[in-house]
């Protein structure tokens, strides 16, 4: 298994694992077709963008996981640069084969040398699987996010 930045040319197949993603999760569902293009878009930038990323794993020449995220010097007031991982995808034929573990160092170390000092994953409050993942590569649970929603 290779793990390497996406190539521009391959926004469209890991856009179509993210849709897959959203299919697999509890109170997800299928993104529109306006949704795939832009965001196949936006992880095709990711081949080439200086602050964010997105990383494939590659196995027989198939596209079979993804992390993605970005650098950010928030609101300039701190000496460093932080570090976020929005997303990790990996097809589920392919799990339990140390994929995921794998993508996820390659997303630290790929923070770690850009200068990001703090690496931060976000996570829903009740993903337990989620933390225990990411516990176990030296996360440490540190913030808690409340949101309030518009009544519609």
């Amino acid at each position: 298994m290779e793990i390497r930045r996406i190539h521009e040319s391959e926004g469209d197949t890991v856009g179509g694992l993210w849709d897959r993603m959203c299919r697999e999760i509890e109170d997800g569902g299928p993104l529109t077709e306006q949704g795939i293009r832009n965001l196949s878009r936006m992880l095709a930038m990711a081949g080439w963008h200086r602050d964010s990323f997105c990383l494939v794993a590659v196995e027989g020449g198939q596209i079979i996981g993804f992390v993605n995220g970005r650098t950010d010097n928030g609101d300039g007031l701190l000496p460093c640069l932080s570090g976020e991982i929005d997303s990790l995808y990996v097809v589920p034929e392919e799990r339990d084969r140390g994929v995921s573990r794998a993508l996820a160092e390659a997303a630290v170390t790929w923070l770690r040398d850009r200068g990001a000092v703090t690496i931060r994953y976000l996570s829903c409050a009740d993903a337990r699987d989620d933390h225990r993942f990411w516990q176990g590569l030296g996360f440490e649970p540190d913030m808690v996010c409340l949101s309030l929603y518009r009544d519609e």
